[in-house]
């Protein structure tokens, strides 16, 4: 059942429903969608009511705050009475509140309807009022605008970066001359190539000393629910490159209605010379706008494949909501070092706080 709180908010009362997200109904899920279909920001299949409802079938502590009878939904993991992360931490590459554009949602009171000192929250589109003054620090999620169609896009893209285009076409015509054949496919459903792609990305992680995520169990359950899901509002996209029969790169997106959200990349060592990978991304890109989608989100992260396909950024917010509680006091002062440290003139010492941050912050989402 729903656990309903009534708090107060600076525009009077505010009623916020706690719900696990497999207890949202027809009604609550159609003014989901709806809040998604009247703006851009909130596109993303990571702010989907599926993606939420696949992250509860594997996660007991999700959890939907459904503000003044659906007038906004804001996702979330509710970790102890301390403490809760945005739905989805740490494999979402959105978080925050879905809903009407200026809706006031006072983090206190959803603090206090959850039970929690605070939410710590990654990635919300920038000027959501959950966060406000509150946000922590920002980055750019990188775009590719393709809603006017695949050939505007490689224009876009030549005009602006004709020396990377250049060298992505000498790549792809030496990798056909040198083999029989190659292939790129869209919405693939081998799951022995599927496999494959996440042993290359688990290798890499282990190369670089990163903790291999994909392995988790809950977290290798959703990939497989994505994998398999196929509903016009939500749905994962395969993407390959064969040569020869052979598995060579392979692309993981998640799809909304008109989003393609690249989550996982992945390729073979044996083909770093013709950047695999980088083809495969770029030829997904004109597919998505052959196929009359708007965007595709490459996320957050300073890679040059992602700068290169982009035509532009969307800003995202990092920050905690909270009230008067010792967690969110300790998590601002948290903050406050990370700033300082980070205004030094040190680059290797100003990046300790934030790597340092993250990384515990992924091993408490992990579970």
């Amino acid at each position: 059942m729903l656990r309903l709180a009534r708090e107060l908010s600076e525009g009077g009362p505010l009623r916020i429903e706690v719900a696990h997200p497999k207890e949202l109904g027809p009604a609550e899920i159609a003014l989901w969608r709806a809040h998604q279909a009247a703006d851009s920001n909130l596109a993303s299949p990571y702010l989907t009511p599926e993606w939420a409802q696949i992250i509860g079938a594997e996660r007991e502590d999700a959890r939907v705050c459904v503000i003044d009878g659906g007038r906004g939904f804001l996702g979330v993991q509710r970790q102890s009475r301390y403490a809760a992360m945005g739905l989805g931490a740490p494999i979402a590459d959105y978080q925050g509140v879905v809903g009407e554009a200026g809706l006031v949602a006072d983090g206190s009171a959803i603090c206090r309807a959850l039970g929690v000192g605070r939410i710590d929250l990654t990635h919300v589109p920038e000027g959501q009022r959950v966060l406000g003054a509150r946000a922590a620090g920002g980055e750019g999620s990188w775009i590719a605008d393709v809603s006017s169609g695949s050939g505007a896009y490689a224009a876009a893209i030549k005009e602006r970066r004709p020396e990377f285009v250049r060298q992505i076409d000498k790549k792809v015509r030496k990798l056909g001359r040198e083999r029989e054949s190659m292939k790129f496919t869209a919405l693939s459903i081998d799951h022995g190539h599927f496999e494959t792609m996440l042993h290359w990305k688990n290798q890499q992680l282990a190369r670089t000393g990163q903790p291999r995520i994909w392995e988790r169990a809950w977290v290798r359950r959703v990939l497989d629910e994505s994998f398999a899901a196929r509903s016009r509002s939500f749905s994962g996209a395969f993407f390959t490159l064969t040569v020869d029969g052979q598995l060579v790169a392979a692309n993981y997106f998640l799809r909304s209605e008109t989003v393609l959200h690249d989550w996982i990349m992945a390729h073979d060592p044996a083909f770093d010379a013709y950047s695999p990978g980088v083809q495969l991304a770029r030829w997904a890109v004109t597919w998505a706008g052959d196929k009359g989608l708007r965007e595709v989100d490459f996320g957050p992260g300073e890679y040059q494949y992602k700068r290169q396909l982009a035509t532009g950024q969307r800003r995202l917010e990092w920050g905690a909501v909270s009230g008067a509680s010792w967690s969110g006091a300790v998590r601002r002062a948290q903050y406050a070092v990370r700033a300082g440290v980070e205004r030094l003139p040190y680059p290797r010492i100003a990046a300790l706080p934030g790597k340092a941050m993250r990384k515990f912050d992924l091993i408490r989402a992990l579970g």
